[in-house]
């Protein structure tokens, strides 16, 4: 999988899990056209980018545990004084 390729996921997955709404680990490697393994494989990814991610079984979803905002890309330097 190229770069750009499992960027795309890892944004389109944090905005699944911000909205509580990944389904199963099943559910969303169908929607993703990916195998569970491979979602467990880029949750754990994202987990050691910094993220908290745990899973509800009741709610069947994956959620954080702690805000935060997922960045690829580059940002504009802000020059310090």
């Amino acid at each position: 999988m190229r770069f750009v390729e499992k960027a795309e996921l890892l944004l389109r997955i944090d905005q699944l899990i911000k909205l509580k709404a990944t389904g199963s680990p099943k559910d969303l490697a169908q929607r993703l056209n990916l195998s569970r393994s491979s979602i467990f494989n880029l949750i754990n990814l994202m987990k050691s980018m910094g993220a908290e991610i745990d899973y509800c079984q009741s709610r069947r979803s994956y959620y954080y545990l702690k805000t935060k905002t997922l960045v690829i890309g580059f940002m504009e330097e802000k020059e310090y004084t």
